[in-house]
């Protein structure tokens, strides 16, 4: 398949700010599908640091979260979405600059 028969999955628009990407056509792999939202968060660290988020959106399965520097994060972070709510246990699942998809860990019940 040539590069212009290729579909735009992520693309970003040349000139573009480079952590714009066109979630929209992003494949959805997820089991649940996400809302989008914009709340202050809170990702707890192991140590008990507290680093300010923004949420961008979250589903039952997981969220997307922005912060000044995503790549410095653990793979296992706490995250409170809700700040009047407990913490939920999360695993970072990607990372870019300022973004990172994190998926919610099932407490044993």
């Amino acid at each position: 398949m040539s590069s212009q028969n290729k579909p735009s999955v992520g693309k970003k628009p040349q000139g573009a700010d480079p952590e714009a990407v066109d979630l929209t056509n992003i494949e959805e792999r997820r089991a649940s599908n996400r809302r989008p939202t914009f709340k202050a968060g809170e990702i707890i660290l192991e140590d008990g640091a507290g680093i300010d988020c923004i949420v961008r959106n979250v589903s039952e399965s997981g969220c997307l979260i922005k912060l000044d520097n995503a790549n410095a994060l653990p793979d296992e972070i706490s995250i409170r979405i809700d700040l009047d709510k407990p913490a939920r246990r999360a695993e970072v699942i990607w990372r870019s600059t300022s973004l990172a998809g994190a998926m919610f860990v099932r407490e044993p019940s």
